[in-house]
């Protein structure tokens, strides 16, 4: 292969023609030589949307005129289709074809593919196919579709089963590959080509892959957009190489093999593995990236196998990564692109099944030897568990037996070494061949950096184990990009020092970024920086403290002389200085200072590596001062990197634990590092035999291993290893102490913590140590393998250590190892050296979830002030004066059980003064500081835990602002400010603010915005006194608070299949609705809040919008759907307005909605894209809804065209949905029916098409519009929306009630409608129950065809046959159980599974029939506990606060059948005590037998016994008959000879209304000697029947209305 190509015009052969055209705008070129080549009748164009914009002109006009010039009768056609894959299907290629043929388009058709590796494709093939094939010209736009796609002849099209399974070979007469189209490739496609290139050098070219090694920078300055065209011939020369040698190959391969039988499946290399990542990350991920991830599989699987080193793979992962492509499914550029979607290792083998490739079920994969040449000519067939291995993410490791076998081994180069190694080679003269060098992620980032720094080139040789550099003299320059180093702590330091040395650039003004994952972010650096800092240095840290990332400005080198270091930390902090001193301006005297210099053996390593490249370093006699003169470090011919002295602990540790032999080649007592004493110094002493020479290690392990005593302070690396081995040292005693390990806190994790916790997991109990750690040995056959596997916190030494352990548990014993990736950092072939060096069976596994890490299930009915489900961190609320902070802050600090503190009387209280008479002496701005320094003492010292009411002028001072903006929790309370100027003109208590109140407003009003995370705002309405006012107020903050804070928020709408609806208001002032808004949001799962139709958008008129929609729908908890429509979707918000759309949205986030409606559109606007990206990961607990409206109709739900009036720039639902996707958690697709079959189409869209994506569903809302698409309103399951009579109009064309959509649906079948009493009240006597009217009004006003009548009967059996008769005619929905049979239901097996609920309360009140299976349930306990559920805000916020502890205390009257429902109620309420009463005894003691947490009292009086050290609230349920309750001394427990009590009463009996219980105690509450909220019995049965509603037809019940209905023919 040419090594010089000539810039130029460029032509290949293929098949015997010179087919391939290579050169630089080549335009009319291409026209005039198609045309010549090729004449036709029609010339045919076919591009994308995102190609015409920039090329098509140009390409028309070229052919229009190369057709003029010949005088042929032609015509220049074009078709311009959707872009991306989504377009690569059946229906396009038949709408394509369709086109030609209503173009009168004949067999003389000359057809051109203008675009990518999609239009390339798709286009091809309907070349192949129209007129049985006609001429198809390729021009390839992007690289990937020149260097691959565009060679060869394949065409195809997708299809739900998987990419490119149908299609054909045809031939294109040419293949035009003009770089001018590169220059229009944004970065990321050019780079997906790069994949392509990359993948044709490491299968055949070694020479074109040192070329893309050396050339990185140049070849992607190519994708730079600002770089001119003027040089572009300089710039291009490397590109044109890489793609000429990309383009040669594939001629030759496709040109031996054309139908690919064998040669051909080369170019397959990272195909197999790639396209199944592909399937499952598309579109989020590009074609080549995926292809990146699986080279680097596929690379791994040959390694495994034996056929390719570590150093080649390395190359190929370096390589890859030096151009911006993946290496691995998990890295931080494909979660940030995919955070949705994981890539299971079942479902990719799935995927893999269903490749070309495949040989019947046996998977074929191209295997390399080398880079360069692969095992085979072909593909080879690979098992499926050596797959499985390798792209698992985890491995499961069986424990050997013990049996004395022998081993030998050799062990990576040193990581230590390799890295020094790599620093002086670069900062030296002439050419240096480095051997035995660690082909690691650290070594890799180190190369990276150092290309990019230096410039330096290199070469590889004897088969990839020699690297040969030629060095940089010491010349620096800044790089064109940031350095980013992941995890490597090594590379990030010594890289710190270097960079100080880069000379001033002329004339610019650059600057160095060293920065590198979370991890490192952590990790110190602090101690180098200042001494750098001190010594001139201009580095600054650009996030944390003291850790990456650096920003380094060049300032004319490092300045040498005199440098202090703190050397207690890192001993790496020395090297780096050391290694750079010598190209200091000034020779260095390095003083290190402080506490105890760690790690001395690796100091001394770097000064003799040092002197080996020519630079002696002189240490003054007794003391940490070194001298380091200047020169410049003299290359030797060859160097060889020892082993890896830290990784050799490993195996030999093996040998230690097993009992076998090992022997490690390449290790001896010669070396220059501290670990290889680990043998001597820690194994010998634990009972091994050692045995060493100056080059190699072996050791025996005995049958139990000694505990030992040791400081390891020379070899603090080692000592993970040596404590894994501890954990099974019980040889004379147990206990190993290891020290001199502190700087192990500031590694790749905390290891000490890391390395306690872990061990504690298989049942080893481990301590820490102030400087090391302390483990207690334990009888192997005692130890497990942790739940969940070994948690590896990304530290290498961590994996490898933990793998050693599970080597010697018992025989047999399984133990998984997840992020088994991260040994790459120092042994990437572990894994594989385990198995085959070592004998160990280990297989790939799915990590994973530790213990921490499984979300706890919460009980659904659990009582909301307990504080495990809340954000603990403390809440500061701001607001004007006269908001009602304190008020406000007082209830929720009640509710939530939190300290309460108000600021201002803090401040008065600290500086025993009064705020006025600190203004009037001091003045308002040491008022202020007097203010900041309070909230600083507070917030010091509450960081969780309180509730914190601020001035209202603390916004105004910076630091303050400061403060707060970095505060989580702060909430803006905010009021109409004429209700709050009303209220501050009576107070007097405060100093005039100098100005008026509405400029003062005006003023902090964006000042409350930028600091808040919620506001919560206060409507002005109407209630009869100021202290209603507050209670009501109160009670909202409460529930707004807790529905923010909440950390495990749930969906606040049932899921798919229980169907769900929100109601479209379009007022435009919901005052003037405030009337009719509970009925007509009764029943309704959300209401949408139509911002774009209010009356005005200003954002204090919405908030207040939106606060009284809050009071005065039918349930307050209802989601709200915030909505802000543009007029481009059916909307009266203006399109152009977009920034003032997103910044309501934002305001719809923080007024705490559960839902907001953003429309996804125009992102290609840059800055509507942030805009869009900013809210979606800002969201909190509000959940995204991402709409798309089709008001135009020209969307289409199928290829075919359903769903729209096909045009031809028609929007693809498949491309909306996969365009809304990363920014939803529901998403909304609205299109127009203009016939009954795009109804059809849109069910296909939801069932299949979305289905055959294989993303991670998501809710989906999809309906048509017009009256055609009414039926697919009835269809939509999740959040249908609706309308009612009574709004000004439909939000939408064709919108429709939820009476008229449960009509459609039971038309359609969709619910069946049953004969008369298909729900029934079963029991007696049953004359005069409330049962029908209350079910029957929740039926009617929902608009199902069912109707509850009455089965009077005391038969079980008779109960039983009626039943099963209606079941038999299908005519059976659900039932009541009343007395006498409610645990008879049980007994005589009417009813085949109990809920939990019903099997503790032993009884069942409702039957629900789900699919011919009868469920009982018994929804008492629901009533009791929504009932006490809903008042126990304002009991919490009425108990005065003090010191005492609140607890929360259940009672009990009575010992029946409800009783049992009352004592479920209160556990699931999480009464700290629950106290039963009942005059027969026995009765009682029974029960309590039957519920935990629950005891009998003596006395009635004892129910209500308040303890002496707590403040206790109580929960009473009284089951008593209202006739039985005169019998009772009913004054002990709640009345005047109880005492004042805080609680709520529940009388479960409803007739009369108003028992003895309730009345007592409501005068006790209105004579203000207790606070008792009660609930009526009339209410339980309503509620209980409301529930039992709610399981019979998965609907939400209209509570308001059937309540109404009972209140209404409720007999009193």
């Amino acid at each position: 292969m040419s090594t010089q190509i000539p810039f130029g015009l460029t032509k290949l052969s293929i098949l015997g023609r010179e087919t391939i055209i290579l050169g630089d705008d080549l335009s009319e070129f291409l026209a005039a030589d198609v045309v010549a080549l090729v004449p036709s009748s029609n010339y045919a164009i076919f591009t994308d949307v995102n190609v015409a914009n920039l090329h098509l002109e140009a390409l028309e006009t070229a052919f229009r005129n190369a057709v003029n010039k010949s005088n042929l009768n032609a015509r220049v056609l074009s078709l311009v289709l959707p872009a991306g894959e989504s377009s690569k299907t059946r229906e396009m290629k038949a709408f394509a074809e369709d086109w030609l043929l209503t173009n009168k388009c004949t067999r003389d058709t000359c057809i051109i593919a203008l675009g990518g590796g999609v239009i390339g494709d798709m286009v091809g093939f309907v070349a192949a196919t129209f007129m049985r094939g006609v001429p198809i010209i390729q021009v390839p736009t992007t690289l990937l579709a020149m260097v691959d796609s565009s060679i060869g002849g394949k065409t195809a099209i997708d299809t739900p089963h998987g990419k490119n399974l149908v299609g054909a070979f045809h031939q294109p007469q040419r293949i035009f590959m003009d770089l001018q189209y590169l220059r229009t490739l944004p970065k990321r496609e050019f780079v997906n080509g790069i994949a392509e290139v990359i993948k044709t050098a490491a299968i055949w070219s070694s020479e074109d892959f040192d070329l893309l090694e050396n050339h990185v920078e140049e070849i992607l300055e190519f994708a730079n957009p600002v770089a001119s065209k003027a040089n572009a011939a300089s710039r291009s020369s490397s590109l044109l190489r890489v793609i000429l040698g990309s383009a040669r190959v594939k001629a030759h391969v496709v040109t031996v093999d054309e139908k690919e039988t064998g040669l051909r499946g080369l170019l397959n290399f990272g195909h197999t593995i790639g396209h199944a990542y592909e399937a499952i990350l598309s579109p989020e991920l590009l074609h080549g990236e995926c292809v990146s991830i699986g080279m680097v599989k596929e690379g791994e699987i040959s390694r495994h196998l034996g056929h390719l080193s570590d150093m080649s793979l390395g190359r190929l992962v370096r390589c890859l990564q030096a151009y911006g492509l993946p290496i691995s499914a998990n890295e931080k550029f494909v979660r940030n692109l995919a955070p949705n979607k994981t890539c299971p290792v079942d479902k990719l083998l799935d995927i893999m099944k269903v490749d070309k490739k495949n040989q019947g079920n046996k998977k074929r994969l191209v295997l390399l030897a080398t880079i360069g040449q692969t095992v085979e000519p072909k593909a080879s067939i690979v098992a499926d568990d050596v797959i499985r291995k390798i792209i698992s993410p985890a491995m499961r490791i069986t424990s050997p037996i013990r049996s004395g076998k022998k081993f030998s081994l050799g062990v990576p180069g040193s990581k230590s070494i390799s890295n020094r190694a790599l620093i002086l080679v670069a900062l030296g003269k002439g050419d240096c061949r480095l051997s035995g060098l660690l082909h690691s992620d650290d070594v890799q980032h180190m190369l990276d950096a150092l290309q990019k720094i230096v410039g330096i080139t290199f070469t590889w040789e004897n088969n990839g184990d020699t690297l040969v550099i030629s060095g940089g003299c010491g010349k620096l320059h800044v790089p064109s990009s940031e350095i980013y180093l992941g995890n490597a702590g090594t590379a990030s330091r010594f890289l710190t020092s270097i960079c100080a040395l880069i000379p001033q650039p002329i004339g610019k003004d650059q600057t160095t970024i060293l920065t590198g994952n979370a991890r490192m972010k952590q990790r110190p650096i602090g101690p180098l920086v200042d001494a750098l800092r001190a010594n001139g240095s201009e580095i600054k840290y650009l996030e944390a403290e003291k850790s990456l990332p650096l920003e380094i400005t060049p300032i004319g080198g490092l300045k040498g002389g005199h440098i202090q270091l703190a050397a207690s930390i890192s001993s790496q902090y020395v090297s780096s200085v050391l290694m750079a001193a010598p190209y200091a301006v000034k020779p260095i005297t390095l003083e290190l200072i402080g506490d105890a210099v760690v790690s001395q053996p690796y100091i001394d390593m770097t000064i003799a590596m040092m002197d080996s490249f020519g630079i002696k370093v002189v240490r003054d006699p007794g003391t940490n001062i070194y001298h380091i003169p200047t020169g410049i470090y003299k290359n030797p011919t060859e160097y060889l990197i020892e082993a890896d002295a830290s990784s050799a602990t490993y195996p030999l540790a093996f040998a230690a634990i097993t009992g076998s032999t090992v022997t490690v080649t390449n290790i001896g007592r010669k070396s220059l590092q501290g670990d290889s004493e680990f043998a001597v110094k820690v194994l010998k002493p634990m009972g091994c035999f050692v045995e060493q020479s100056e080059t190699t290690t072996t050791v025996t392990g005995p049958e139990n291993l000694k505990p030992i005593k040791i400081d390891m302070e020379t070899m603090t690396d080692a000592f993970l290893t040596a404590s894994v081995l501890a954990g099974v040292a019980i040889e004379s005693g147990n206990i190993t102490q290891i020290t001199g390990i502190a700087n192990q806190r500031v590694k790749e994790c905390d290891r000490i913590a890391a390395m306690v916790e872990q061990l504690g997991r298989f049942g080893i109990k481990a301590g820490e140590l102030p400087d090391g750690i302390e483990i207690h040995g334990k009888n192997r056959s005692k130890l497990i393998a942790p739940v969940g596997g070994v948690k590896c916190f990304d530290d290498h030494r961590v994996a490898m250590s933990f793998s050693i352990l599970a080597s010697g548990l018992s025989p047999n014993i399984q133990t998984d190892v997840n992020e088994k990736k991260c040994v790459e950092k120092t042994w990437p072939s572990w894994w594989d050296s385990l198995e085959t060096k070592l004998d160990v069976s280990v297989t790939g596994v799915e990590e994973g979830l530790h213990e921490e890490d499984i979300v706890k299930v919460v009980p659904a009915k659990q009582i909301e002030t307990k504080q495990n489900d809340f954000d603990e961190s403390t809440i500061i609320l701001i607001g004007m004066r006269g908001v009602g902070k304190t008020s406000s802050g007082k209830a929720l600090a009640s509710a939530l059980n939190r300290v309460f503190i108000d600021m201002d009387h803090y401040l008065e209280i600290t500086q025993k003064t009064t705020i006025p008479e600190i203004i009037a002496n001091l003045g308002w701005e040491a008022f202020r500081c007097v203010e900041l320094d309070c909230l600083k003492a507070v917030l010091e010292k509450h960081v969780t835990g309180a509730v914190i009411s601020c001035g209202g002028g603390i916004v105004e001072t910076p630091e303050a602002l400061k403060i707060l903006k970095s505060k989580k929790n702060v909430i803006h309370i905010h009021r109409n400010q004429e209700d709050v100027i009303k209220y501050l003109s009576k107070d007097e208590t405060r100093p005039s603010f100098g100005l008026d109140t509405l400029g003062i407003w005006n003023k902090r009003r964006p000042l409350y915005k930028e600091v808040s995370s919620f506001e919560f705002v206060i409507p002005s309405v109407n209630i009869k006194s100021d202290a209603d006012f507050w209670t009501s107020s109160n009670q909202f903050f409460v529930k707004f608070v807790k529905n923010a804070t909440d950390l495990k928020s749930k969906s606040p709408v049932p899921s798919p299949p229980t169907p769900s609806f929100f109601l479209s208001l379009t007022f435009p002032n919901i005052h003037k609705a405030l009337d009719i808004l509970p009925t007509i949001t009764d029943g309704v799962d959300a209401v949408e809040l139509r911002v774009d139709l209010l009356e005005s958008s200003d954002e204090e008129f919405v908030g207040e919008q939106l606060a009284l929609l809050r009071r005065y729908i039918a349930n307050p908890s209802t989601p709200i759907i915030f909505t802000v429509r543009t007029d481009s979707q059916g909307g009266k918000f203006p399109k152009e307005k977009f920034r003032e759309m997103f910044i309501l949205l934002q305001a719809g986030i923080r007024w705490g909605c559960e839902f907001v409606d953003v429309e996804v559109a125009d992102l290609y606007n840059s800055e509507r894209k942030s805009l869009t990206e900013k809210l979606y990961s800002g969201r909190g607990n509000t959940r995204i809804i991402a709409s798309y409206h089709d008001v135009a109709g020209t969307a289409i739900w199928d290829g075919a065209g359903a769903g729209s009036n096909l045009s031809l720039q028609g929007v693809r639902m498949k491309a909306k949905y996969l365009e809304l996707y990363p920014y939803a958690d529901i998403i909304k697709l609205i299109g127009v029916a203009s016939n009954i079959a795009d109804n059809f189409a849109l069910v296909k869209f939801t069932e299949e098409t979305v289905t055959s994506l294989g993303l991670k569903q998501k809710p989906l809302i999809a309906l048509n519009m017009g009256s055609l698409g009414q039926l697919s309103r009835a269809l939509n399951k999740y959040l249908t929306p609706i309308t009612h009579p009574s709004v000004p109009f439909p939000a939408a064309p064709g919108q429709l009630s939820m009476t008229e959509i449960t009509h459609y649906r039971t038309l359609l079948g969709q619910i069946t409608a049953t004969k008369k009493n298909a729900f029934f009240l079963i029991g007696s006597p049953i004359k005069h129950s409330m049962s029908p009217i209350l079910h029957n009004a929740g039926f009617k006003t929902t608009g199902l065809p069912f109707h509850y009548g009455l089965k009077e009967t005391t038969d079980a059996s008779e109960a039983k046959k009626y039943i099963d008769e209606l079941i038999a005619n299908g005519t059976f929905g659900g039932a009541s159980v009343t007395i006498p049979l409610k645990q008879d239901v049980i007994s005589h097996k009417i009813v085949q599974v109990l809920t939990d609920s019903a099997k503790a309360i032993g009884a069942v009140n409702t039957i629900i029939n789900t699919n011919g299976i009868l469920l009982g349930e018994n929804t008492d306990w629901i009533g009791i506990h929504d009932s006490i559920l809903k008042r126990l805000d304002s009991v919490f916020t009425a108990v005065p606060k003090g010191d005492k502890p609140i607890r929360l205390v259940g009672g009990v009257i009575g010992a029946g059948g409800t009783a049992r429902a009352a004592c479920y109620a209160l556990q699931q309420l999480e009464c700290d005590e629950i106290r039963l009463y009942n005059r027969t005894a026995s009765k009682a003691e029974e029960l309590a037998a039957l519920f935990s947490g629950s005891h009998v009292v003596d006395k009635i009086e004892d129910v209500t016994k308040c303890a002496v050290d707590t403040l206790d609230i109580f929960v009473v349920v009284a089951t008593v008959p209202a006739d039985a309750q005169a019998s009772l001394d009913i004054d002990a427990v709640i009345g005047v000879k109880a005492g004042t009590k805080y609680g709520v009463l529940v009388d479960v009996a409803y007739k009369p209304r108003v028992t003895t219980f309730l009345k007592v105690a409501r005068d006790m509450t209105s004579q203000g000697k207790s606070h008792w909220k009660t609930v009526e019995g009339i209410e339980i049965l309503i509620l209980q029947g409301c529930a039992a509603f709610e399981l019979w037809t998965g609907r939400l019940a209209p509570r308001l209305a059937m309540a109404q209905e009972v209140y209404a023919k409720y007999d009193l």
